[in-house]
C-alpha cells in the first residue's frame, strides 16, 4: 500500500467514526493533493457543521471529477438555505450519476424541494430514494434515508408513520459506527414523543442521544438535540431551562450557519422574549439571527410579536401573509390561525374571528401533536372562552381542552399519560412500549389487543364469539378475565376502557392508547400499491404458532396471505408480459417465501430461471420443484 493510500485509509477511518476534527487537523497539516482528500476535508467540515469552510474543498474535489463531492456540494447548498441553487444543481448532475450516488442525490434533491415549500414533490422524490435503498442498499444506508422520510412525515403531521419510521431507522443503524445517522433518528423520535406529549419517553430518548453524541465532535446533532430539549422545556413550563437551552443553541447556530436551525432558533428565541414582555429584544433577535426575513416562519413570528404589542391590524396582515405561504407547515398554520383569530377579535370583527378559530379547531381536533399548542391556548384564554360560549364551537373546544388537561375543563386531575404501543403480529407475537418489549404469559393477550385495535366497542360475549366460538361460555369467560387482568397489569389500568351497560359493558382501548398495528399498516401499504413496504412488514403469517383455536385468527391469517400473494402474482404476471424476467424471478421467490408449497409458482420459477438464472440457481429450483411433486 502506497503512502497516499495509507493516508486516505486513515482519513476514511476517522470520518466513518465521526472524528471530523481529526480529518480536518490531518489535512490542515499536510494539504490535500487528490480529489478524495479534498472531498473528505469538505465533508468533514460539512458534517461537523462548519458549512462556510466546506464549500471550497467540495468545489475543488468536484472540479477534479469527484462525483460524490458534487452530490455533497448540493447538500451543502441545501443546508445553507440556498434551495433554488441546490435544486438546479441536482437537476444538472443527476443524469451523470448511478448506483448509491444517484439515490443520495435524489434524497437531498427531494429534501431541498420539501424545504423550499414543494412538499409533495420533495416527499415523493425522497420516497423514491428510500425505495431504491430498500432494494439495493445496506442497512445503514436504508436507516439514514428512512429517518429523512420520517422527518418529512413529522412536518406534514403524520406522527404515527414518522414514529414507526424512526424506530425502524434505529433498528437498522448500527451503534458505535457512523453515529450521525443514529443520532438523527434518536433526535427525530424524541421530537415525535415531545409533540405527542410523551415527555417521559422523550427524556429517555434524549438521554440516549446525549450518550451517542460522545462518539462524534459534530456540532449539528448537538444543536438538534438542543431544539428538542428546548421544546420539551417550553411545553413543561420550565421557562428558565427553556431560555438557557435556546441561548446554548444560539451559540452553535451562529457558528454552523445551518439555515433551518438559524430560522428555528431565531423564531423561538424571539417568541420567548416576546412572551416575557421584552418586545424590543424579541424584534432585535429576529432581525439579527433569522437568515431570511421573508421566510414564512419569520413572518409568523413577526405577527405574534406585533399582536402581543397591541398592533392588531399589522399583526393580522403579517399572519395572513404567513398563511398564504406554501412553506409554513401545518404547525405554523394552526398557530397563525389561532393568533389571527385573536387579532380579529381585538379589531372588533367577531364573525371573522370565530370563523378563523373554527379552522384552527378543525385541525386541533384531529392533530396528533395537539400538545404543542397548549401554550398558545393558555395565552389566548379570552379567545378560547369566547369560543366555549359559542354553541357551534363549544363541544369541539371542550374536547380539545380535555385532551390537553386544560385548567377548568374537568375535575382538576391531570390527564392520563399517553400510552404508545407497537403490536407485532406478523411472524411473531410481540408488544413494544417506548421501544421496550413487554412480556405476556397468555398468548390471548396479544390476540385480544390486536382484535380490540381493529374492532373496538365489543362486549365480552361478542369477543368470545368472535375469537373463541368453540369454547364453552364459562371457560371463555374465565380466560378473558385473565387476559384483561394481564393487559392491565402489564400495560397499565388505562389500556382498557369500558362503556355502556355496567352488566354487559363494551370494551375498547383507552382514549390515550395509541397502537401501531402491523396488520393495519400492511393493509394500507397494499392499498397504496407499496409492495416493498408490504413485504417488509410481512415477516410471516398472523400470530404463527397460536396454540388456541381461534376462527378469527385463522380467517385473518388467510386473508392477509391471499391479499399479499394476489398482489405479488399480479406484479409477476406484468413483469413477464413486459419481458422483465429478472424482476419476475425475484417476485416468484417472494411468493414462495409466503407460500412455499405453491406448485404453480414453483413451476413458473423454473420456467423463468431457464432463461435468466445461473446454472446453480436453476438446479436448486428444479430440485425444490421435484421435491414438492414427489
Amino acid at each position: 500500500m502506497t503512502l497516499d493510500m495509507e493516508r486516505i485509509t486513515e482519513l476514511r477511518a476517522h470520518f466513518d467514526a465521526g472524528r471530523y476534527e481529526a480529518v480536518i487537523t490531518r489535512l490542515s497539516g499536510t494539504p490535500p493533493t487528490m480529489p478524495e482528500e479534498w472531498r473528505l476535508l469538505g465533508m468533514a467540515y460539512l458534517w461537523s457543521g462548519r458549512f462556510p469552510e466546506a464549500e471550497l474543498p467540495l468545489l475543488r474535489a468536484s472540479e477534479l471529477g469527484d462525483l460524490e463531492a458534487r452530490v455533497e456540494y448540493g447538500n451543502l447548498l441545501r443546508l445553507q438555505g440556498r434551495f433554488a441553487e441546490a435544486i438546479r444543481h441536482f437537476e444538472t448532475i443527476a443524469p451523470g450519476l448511478s448506483g448509491e450516488l444517484a439515490l443520495r442525490a435524489l434524497r437531498w434533491w427531494g429534501t431541498a424541494e420539501f424545504q423550499a415549500g414543494r412538499v409533495e414533490e420533495g416527499l415523493e422524490r425522497c420516497e423514491r430514494a428510500w425505495r431504491g435503498y430498500l432494494a439495493a442498499g445496506t442497512d445503514e444506508q436504508i436507516g439514514r434515508v428512512t429517518q429523512t422520510v420520517a422527518q418529512m412525515h413529522v412536518k406534514v403531521g403524520d406522527l404515527v408513520r414518522a414514529r414507526h419510521l424512526y424506530r425502524e431507522a434505529l433498528r437498522l443503524l448500527p451503534v458505535g459506527r457512523t453515529p450521525i445517522g443514529r443520532l438523527s433518528a434518536l433526535i427525530g423520535l424524541a421530537n415525535v414523543q415531545v409533540l405527542t406529549g410523551d415527555f417521559a419517553g422523550a427524556r429517555a430518548t434524549l438521554a440516549q442521544g446525549w450518550e451517542a453524541l460522545g462518539d462524534t465532535d459534530a456540532l449539528t446533532p448537538r444543536a438538534y438535540l438542543l431544539t428538542v430539549e428546548a421544546e420539551l422545556h417550553h411545553l413543561t413550563g420550565d421557562r428558565a431551562a427553556h431560555l438557557r437551552t435556546l441561548q446554548d443553541l444560539r451559540a452553535i447556530v451562529e457558528t454552523t450557519h445551518d439555515f433551518e436551525l438559524l430560522t428555528w432558533t431565531a423564531t423561538r428565541l424571539a417568541d420567548l422574549y416576546s412572551r416575557q414582555g421584552e418586545h424590543a429584544r424579541a424584534l432585535e433577535t429576529l432581525h439579527d439571527l433569522a437568515p431570511d426575513p421573508a421566510h414564512p416562519a419569520v413572518t409568523l413570528a413577526r405577527g405574534l410579536l406585533l399582536r402581543r404589542r397591541g398592533n392588531h391590524a399589522q399583526a393580522a396582515e403579517a399572519l395572513t401573509r404567513a398563511l398564504e405561504s406554501p412553506g409554513l407547515g401545518e404547525h405554523g398554520r394552526v398557530r397563525a390561525l389561532l393568533h389571527l383569530a385573536d387579532a380579529q377579535a381585538s379589531l372588533g370583527d367577531e364573525a371573522a374571528s370565530l370563523g378563523t378559530f373554527r379552522q384552527a379547531l378543525t385541525a386541533l381536533v384531529s392533530a396528533r401533536d395537539r400538545m404543542l399548542y397548549r401554550p398558545d391556548l393558555q395565552e389566548l384564554a379570552s379567545l378560547v372562552q369566547r369560543a366555549r360560549l359559542d354553541p357551534d364551537l363549544a363541544p369541539e373546544v371542550q374536547l380539545v381542552l380535555e385532551k390537553l388537561a386544560f385548567p377548568g375543563t374537568g375535575g382538576g386531575e391531570a390527564a392520563p399519560a399517553p400510552l404508545y404501543l407497537r403490536v407485532h403480529t406478523l411472524g411473531r407475537a410481540e408488544v413494544e412500549r417506548a421501544g421496550e418489549r413487554v412480556p405476556f404469559s397468555l398468548e390471548g393477550s396479544v390476540l385480544t389487543l390486536a382484535y380490540l385495535a381493529l374492532h373496538p366497542g365489543q362486549t365480552r360475549r361478542e369477543l368470545e364469539a368472535a375469537i373463541y366460538p368453540d369454547r364453552d361460555p364459562k371457560t371463555a369467560g374465565d380466560y378473558f378475565r385473565a387476559v384483561f387482568r394481564e393487559l392491565r397489569v402489564r400495560l397499565g389500568p388505562g389500556v382498557l376502557h369500558m362503556e355502556g351497560n355496567a352488566k354487559q359493558p363494551r370494551y375498547r382501548l383507552g382514549p390515550e392508547v395509541h397502537v401501531e398495528l402491523d396488520v393495519t399498516e400492511l393493509r394500507s401499504a397494499l392499498e397504496a400499491g407499496d409492495l416493498a413496504r408490504a413485504l417488509a412488514l410481512y415477516r410471516g403469517p398472523f400470530l404463527p404458532g397460536l396454540r388456541m383455536e381461534s376462527e378469527w385468527a385463522d380467517d385473518l391469517r388467510e386473508e392477509l396471505r391471499v391479499l399479499l400473494t394476489l398482489e405479488l402474482k399480479g406484479r409477476l404476471g406484468r413483469a413477464r408480459e413486459e419481458g422483465d424476467l429478472r424482476r419476475a424471478l425475484l417476485l416468484a421467490n417472494e411468493l414462495l417465501r409466503i407460500d412455499p408449497y405453491d406448485v404453480g409458482v414453483l413451476e413458473v420459477r423454473v420456467e423463468i430461471a431457464r432463461q435468466v438464472a445461473t446454472p446453480q440457481e436453476l438446479a436448486r429450483y428444479v430440485v425444490e420443484l421435484h421435491r414438492m411433486r414427489s
